[in-house]
């Protein structure tokens, strides 16, 4: 009788620890899934973040090819004063002046660069349809003009008339801008570099 209370004791402790070593076993593996699925999302990033400067530095060089190809076409006078105006409207933020300045930009030297870049500031300093309005105008006249980091004016301005789009509730118009951006200007890339793909929401 003894015998067998100890073996059934014997049993009992060891299904005990079976039992402990199991849950054990089972927290072991879910530290180690959670980990893994951590380090897939690193990689994923790091390799959307290469992916990423590659976009940038091709789109920084094209814009450059952009600009070298302007300074053949155009008078080097009428772009340095382009210039000079665009700078000076910087330097004032959103104030009136500011937008006299941009507005002579794209009105004096429309066939210019620097045009593009003043419209779409131009929109961002405004809001309702007067900004719908300047970002459409950017999108058909000045889509082809470029920052130097690489950020090109169309694409910037359909991501951000997109956005315009979504916040005042014209989803549908939002999603059509968005599928434009995707399929036809999947390099393109913001001020930061990124690309705008990749941004979308």
């Amino acid at each position: 009788m003894k015998a067998l209370v100890l073996t059934v004791l014997a049993a009992c402790s060891f299904a005990t620890a079976s039992a402990q070593d199991a849950d054990k076993i089972k927290e072991l593996e879910q530290k180690v899934q959670r980990l893994e699925e951590r380090l897939a999302k690193v990689e994923h990033h790091v390799a959307n973040s290469q992916s990423t400067t590659r976009e940038a530095k091709k789109m920084m060089e094209v814009a450059r090819r952009h600009v070298d190809v302007e300074k053949l076409n155009f008078k080097s006078a009428d772009i340095q004063k382009a210039e000079q105006l665009y700078q000076k409207a910087a330097q004032l933020l959103s104030n009136d002046e500011s937008k006299v300045l941009l507005d002579s930009v794209v009105s004096i030297y429309p066939q210019l660069n620097r045009a593009g870049c003043a419209q779409l500031y131009r929109a961002q300093q405004e809001a309702g349809e007067l900004k719908e309005r300047l970002l459409k105008d950017c999108i058909n006249r000045f889509n082809t003009c470029y920052y130097l980091d690489g950020a090109q004016v169309g694409p910037l301005a359909i991501f951000q008339l997109a956005y315009y789009y979504q916040e005042t509730e014209r989803k549908r118009d939002a999603r059509k801008l968005f599928k434009q951006l995707r399929h036809k200007h999947p390099e393109a890339v913001g001020h930061d570099g990124e690309l705008l793909s990749s941004k979308i929401e």
